[in-house]
């Protein structure tokens, strides 16, 4: 499914494309394409098959940027690199569970190098496009949750895995922020609420392109501003208990 010219959903549960997390497909113009994370091991050929419709060579995916290491965004990274013959990118910590073979929280995975070892800060080049990297720790208890920035035809598109997401009615992708925290004591989500805080300090989206859910293909920014709404809310909610 096209957003802009050259980005492309490819994957996402909410769009019967996959059964994981929304999976994007950018085109460089000159270094082949590249995955914003991939889903579990099941939803790989999925996302082969989707990019197959869109007119595309699968072989042209030169790189998987992954946002975090829950195993609905990167549990299927090890597969995806054998079948695309991909290089994948991913936050150090994130390198780790992948590399490991384990993910603290929610337990193992096929492990794979990772080629391209992140912090935040990063601005990397391929083809004709300009990947941003923001660090955008808060959302897994191990650390090492990312956002990629990306300008196409003059606006800006922010990929937020499970950082930020369209919301409705107080709700982020339909769901209370206590569902993307889990159990966390004030501090743990004062640090999501910081890291989306110099989130929308560093970039104002057009676009908002969230890891599940609706899209905000106008007025990204305006969402990123009620997540930090709606998790402030719920931090002095749980300080005052």
């Amino acid at each position: 499914m096209r957003i802009v010219d050259g980005v492309y959903l490819v994957g996402g549960s909410s769009y019967n494309l996959s059964s994981g997390c929304n999976v994007y497909l950018i085109d460089t113009l000159g270094a082949g394409f590249i995955l914003i994370d991939i889903g579990s091991e099941e939803d790989v050929e999925m996302v082969k098959a989707n990019i197959i419709e869109e007119g595309f060579d699968p072989d042209s995916v030169s790189v998987l940027f992954l946002t975090h290491s829950h195993l609905d965004h990167s549990g299927g990274a090890a597969l995806a690199k054998k079948t695309f013959k991909c290089k994948l990118a991913a936050h150090e910590l994130t390198a780790e569970a992948i590399e490991s073979g384990f993910q603290r929280s929610q337990g193992r995975l096929t492990p794979a190098y990772v080629d391209i070892k992140l912090r935040g800060g990063e601005t990397l080049t391929f083809g004709k496009s300009k990947i941003e990297v923001f660090d955008a720790s808060g959302h897994t208890r191990e650390g090492g949750d990312l956002c990629y920035g990306l300008k196409v035809e003059g606006k800006s598109l922010l990929f937020t895995g499970d950082t930020a997401f369209k919301c409705d009615r107080g709700l982020m992708a339909g769901h209370p922020v206590s569902s993307w925290l889990g159990s966390r004591d004030i501090e743990s989500i004062r640090k999501y609420l910081r890291s989306l805080e110099n989130l929308s300090r560093a970039v104002k989206p057009d676009i908002l392109l969230p890891g599940h859910g609706l899209l905000a293909l106008k007025g990204g920014w305006r969402e990123l501003q009620e997540c930090i709404r709606i998790v402030s809310e719920y931090a002095e909610k749980i300080s005052t208990n």
